[in-house]
């Protein structure tokens, strides 16, 4: 492979009688790797570190056989079982009177020699919190050196989550050995393509960057939690890329560009031909990049007019600079959303009777197919808080007090039971999970209030930037956009510490634009809703700025809107906000852009027809729609456009509308009523598509040169 056969092959004659070592070696397939790319038989010494007793009798068997065939030369190979992570390893004494104490003394020899080469595929979890106790003690200091700046820390800080993931601390531990070595070294890894670009890792980017002399930089696999085809040859969902840093001892470290090269597009076979290269076929195809001094990152960016987008508001900013709106929350988290949605009310509360009667058995019957179904600790606590209201008519009135119109998905109003106390609760039952955002549900109780779902990190949801918001009129849930990545932008929200609801609206935008649009403080907040959701839906938009727009989440880089000085222009592009948003109400008629025959397609829904949640519900060629319940066929059609239309993250015609009005999250029949609520559905998104076109049809007037902007004010 390239991490071998390319870079780190390549340098196997400048470790010749030093050490390359793989501290997570598995099962030893890296250093077998380096035997067999190396032509020459070097002098130099391979060790690998293994928790595992499996893998580490696999590893020692592999590479016996390995250098038998090979022909056995000047190297070795010692594969030793030991915690590459703990103190042991650092010098600390451990009772060598044990095998895992003898084996982790000598793996300590092995680690103090003079190592000029580290590679290796660290394990990598966001859930994993193993080596966090005394005996560790030594790694977590040197984390430290991953973290923010003290005066930067703040409790439970988002970018310190990743600190104690173990791929961080098995680059840590890399560094901390070859650093302090008086010789050249080269420190190759695989990592989480997240590593990249992610804030979480910024200042783990940064004490490389602070350290090392030079960097390549090479993505294999396109993260697969966007919903892409997935490739991989690492069998994740995450994404992973190789990076391979080089250290020249007597020289000055520090580096401010990178070498990239990106693999991550190709079929397996393409990666397996562009990873087995030879190195002077492969460095040809790096290009250097400077490194983006605010993100730190190790991947390029789309260009943009940096100076013309630094003239634009931002939508937040969690620095206190100024920013559009002042306060942002997550959506509410439900956590079994499953148990408490449903598209159709009466479904809704004919469930929460037959769960309160039949418990865990009538709740499995119900969520049968479904890929998430409630597990069964909260469905009992649900039964045991439904019964605990004394009777059925009780238990009715309670039901339908609580059941409210739910903001759910993108173009998809369903119905939530919104039971404050039992939610509460359900933060602890099961694993927990539910957070009912109380700031969200105040606003919202409050007349008036509207607000939109967006994605601060658009580079999560699709492989492509594509529209990352969507309108909320009602409770919005936490999955708005997906990976409960949303985070609502409201006109008004409610100030516990004063109980009062107050406006969201910068009062410094206000001061600089109010008087231009001739309104007061209120009205102004409400416009600057729609005109910035107006703003984020345009194409054009998002085409021009892809380069700052398409990112990983950061705290203190948000984007962007443009502010327009001309009253017509701004009032225009508010107003087709307007009328986006208004299709996201729960009782939005369309007018029948597509031209269905409603009466002819609804009457080919037969009886008992059960919706299936089909893979493959498309037909691009004939651009058609196909419902079936795995027997009976119906066509509906459907543009591909439409087909394709991707909000939020999703595909909204199969992966919102389809999926939850299956039979598998109904469990109802699909009737010709929610046939004509389906052709609705489609002419409102060719309705969408027409208004973003007219958005775009302005837009250029937005951004070209010579159009006054009200800019924020300098810090």
């Amino acid at each position: 492979m390239f991490i071998v056969n390319g870079v780190s092959g390549a340098s196997l004659h400048c470790i010749n009688f030093g050490v390359a070592t793989d501290p997570c070696c598995g099962t030893g397939s890296f250093l077998e790797e380096v035997i067999l790319n190396d032509p020459n038989d070097g002098a130099y010494n391979l060790c690998g570190f293994e928790i595992l007793p499996t893998p580490y009798m696999l590893s020692n068997y592999r590479l016996s056989i390995v250098s038998r065939q090979h022909g056995a030369g000047a190297h070795t190979e010692n594969i030793m079982l030991a915690n590459t992570l703990c103190n042991g390893m650092f010098g600390e004494v451990v009772d060598e009177s044990t095998i895992e104490g003898a084996e982790i003394a000598r793996a300590s020899t092995w680690a103090e020699m003079p190592l000029k080469l580290i590679i290796g595929n660290p394990p990598c979890s966001d859930s994993m919190r193993q080596n966090i106790d005394s005996e560790f003690s030594f790694i977590n200091g040197l984390m430290d050196d991953f973290r923010p700046p003290k005066t930067a820390r703040r409790a439970r800080q988002n970018i310190q989550k990743q600190i104690n993931n173990p791929f961080m601390q098995f680059i840590r531990w890399s560094c901390e050995k070859l650093l302090r070595l008086q010789n050249n070294s080269v420190l190759s890894l695989v990592v989480p393509l997240s590593f990249l670009e992610a804030e979480s890792y910024r200042y783990a980017r940064k004490y490389l960057m602070e350290h090392f002399s030079n960097i390549w930089v090479v993505p294999i696999d396109a993260d697969a939690r966007t919903g892409i085809r997935s490739n991989s040859l690492f069998h994740t969902l995450q994404g992973r890329a190789v990076i391979i840093l080089t250290r020249k001892f007597g020289e000055d470290p520090g580096f401010s560009e990178y070498q990239f090269v990106d693999f991550s597009k190709g079929s397996i076979s393409e990666k397996e031909n562009c990873l087995n290269q030879d190195i002077n076929q492969v460095i040809g195809q790096f290009r250097t990049y400077n490194i983006d001094v605010n993100t730190l990152a190790f991947y390029p960016a789309k260009p943009f007019d940096e100076d013309k987008y630094n003239l634009f508001w931002p939508i937040s900013d969690d620095n206190d600079h100024n920013a559009i709106f002042m306060n942002h929350c997550s959506g509410i988290k439900l956590a079994p959303t499953a148990l408490f949605t449903h598209v159709k009310a009466p479904m809704l509360k004919r469930r929460s009777r037959d769960i309160a009667a039949g418990g865990v058995d009538a709740a499995r019957e119900w969520f049968s197919g479904q890929d998430k179904p409630p597990v069964a600790e909260k469905v009992e606590a649900f039964q045991s808080a439904l019964n605990s209201c004394g009777n059925a008519p009780a238990m009715d009135q309670l039901l339908s007090e609580n059941i409210a119109t739910y903001s759910f998905r993108p173009y998809l109003t369903s119905n939530v039971l919104l039971w404050e106390d039992v939610l509460k609760n359900y933060s602890t039952v099961g694993g927990g999970g539910t957070r009912l955002r109380p700031e969200i549900i105040k606003g919202f109780n409050h007349q008036g209030t509207i607000g939109f779902a967006m994605a601060h990190a658009p580079k999560d949801l699709h492989p492509t930037l594509s529209q990352f918001v969507s309108f909320c009129w009602y409770y919005p849930d936490n999955d708005m956009c997906t990976r409960g990545n949303s985070h609502i932008y409201m006109n008004q929200y409610y100030d516990k510490r004063r109980n009062m609801y107050r406006l969201n609206v910068s009062p410094d935008l206000f001061e600089k634009l109010g008087p231009v649009l001739q309104c007061n403080y209120e009205e102004f907040a409400s416009s600057i809703v729609f005109y910035a959701y107006a703003v984020l839906c345009s194409q054009v938009y998002l085409d021009e700025f892809e380069g700052a727009l398409f990112t990983v989440n950061q705290s203190d880089i948000r984007a962007r809107i443009p502010m327009v000085a001309d009253r017509g222009l701004f009032i225009r592009i508010r107003d087709l906000g307007i009328r986006l948003a208004e299709l996201e109400k729960a009782d939005y008629r369309p007018e029948n852009l597509l031209e269905f025959d409603y009466d002819m397609i609804c009457s080919q829904i037969p009886r008992n027809f059960h919706l299936s949640n089909s893979p493959h519900p498309f037909d691009e060629e004939n651009e058609e729609l196909v419902l079936t319940d795995g027997t009976e066929i119906i066509k509906v059609p459907c543009p591909t456009a439409l087909q394709n239309l991707n909000i939020s993250g999703y595909d909204v015609v199969k992966n919102v509308w389809l999926k939850f009005n299956s039979y598998n999250f109904t469990h109802c029949d699909f009737t010709p009523q929610d046939a004509e609520k389906l052709l609705n559905f489609l002419n409102t998104l060719e309705t969408h598509t027409r208004i973003v076109a007219e958005i775009d049809n302005l837009m250029p007037s937005v951004l070209e040169d010579g159009m006054p902007l009200i800019s924020p004010s300098e810090d």
